[in-house]
């Protein structure tokens, strides 16, 4: 009967995906495709590295890698995109849906299929997750004949995001678990970094003299979310190879719920009454022009 239901959930998925794709929903282009890439080379990997060399249930890894490991990815796309005026902007949005329907598959996880599994060793796990966070970046080098390697490296960046998790992290109760304390640290870190992106981000748009670089500096701001979002996928990626999940289903909504508001901010479509207004003001400019 699990099977069976197993398979019917399988295939209302798909048949939910095709409905999408039949509707028009769904919009393919070689940037997407070059997202949808990068998502899933990494993703492979870090799966062959926890199920086959570590022996963790396939459950675990599907419940809580592929969420924010997608959300991490569409947010350095979207900064890619807004740095470049290119189309990861919209792109970038694959990986986190990528990430979402994957952690589907993981959902009805149960206490009794978490069983022992072999810890990884510091090496091996630097390893593969440096190959997991180079990959995107090696893409999009290879994609943008621009695309300047110093822009992703910016120290500022990096020493933000390592400085919120460093402040949330030594000031929490040190009678917690260090993962724990890691996990709760870099998802304030997050949102703590979410909130002065958003008021940079309308501090560029009142400055109208520098309206001209308006972009650059969200595009520049978006970084420092990136490195924020990293450093979380890093401490979850340890924390389910080292068993410490009890606290990580909460984490990721609370997760999801700061990169929607991220997302609505800062590159949110017009609205249908926003494109009504313009679209009156453009007939009223063709009435001016035809009674002239």
């Amino acid at each position: 009967m699990n099977w069976k239901q197993k398979s019917l959930a399988v295939l209302c998925f798909i048949a939910m995906a095709l409905g999408f794709y039949a509707n028009g929903g769904v919009y393919v282009t070689p940037h997407n495709i070059l997202v949808l890439l990068a998502f899933l080379a990494p993703f492979t990997a870090l799966g062959l590295y926890c199920c086959v060399g570590l022996g963790m249930p396939m459950a675990l890894f599907f419940r809580f890698v592929p969420l924010p490991f997608g959300l991490l990815l569409s947010a350095f796309f979207i900064s890619v995109g807004l740095r470049y005026e290119h189309p990861f902007v919209l792109g970038g949005l694959i990986a986190a849906l990528g990430g979402g329907c994957l952690a589907t598959l993981g959902i009805n996880l149960k206490p009794d299929d978490v069983r022992m599994f072999s810890r990884p060793s510091a090496i091996s796990l630097v390893g593969v997750l440096t190959f997991a966070l180079a990959t995107p970046l090696i893409i999009v080098l290879w994609s943008l004949d621009n695309a300047d390697l110093g822009h992703f490296w910016a120290p500022i960046n990096l020493g933000i995001a390592v400085a919120a998790f460093g402040a949330i992290y030594f000031a929490l109760d040190t009678k917690q678990a260090p993962l724990e304390r890691a996990q709760s640290a870099s998802l304030n870190a997050v949102l703590l970094i979410t909130g002065f992106l958003v008021y940079e981000y309308f501090v560029g748009l009142a400055r109208i003299e520098f309206s001209e670089w308006t972009a650059i500096l969200t595009a520049q701001n978006v970084l420092t979310l990136v490195a924020a979002f990293a450093i979380y996928f890093v401490v979850v990626f340890v924390s389910i190879c080292h068993n410490q999940i009890h606290q990580l289903p909460i984490r990721h909504w609370h997760l999801v719920e700061t990169f929607l508001f991220f997302v609505f901010m800062v590159i949110a479509p017009e609205s249908i009454l926003e494109l009504e207004v313009d679209q009156m003001s453009q007939d009223d400019l063709d009435q001016m022009s035809q009674s002239e």
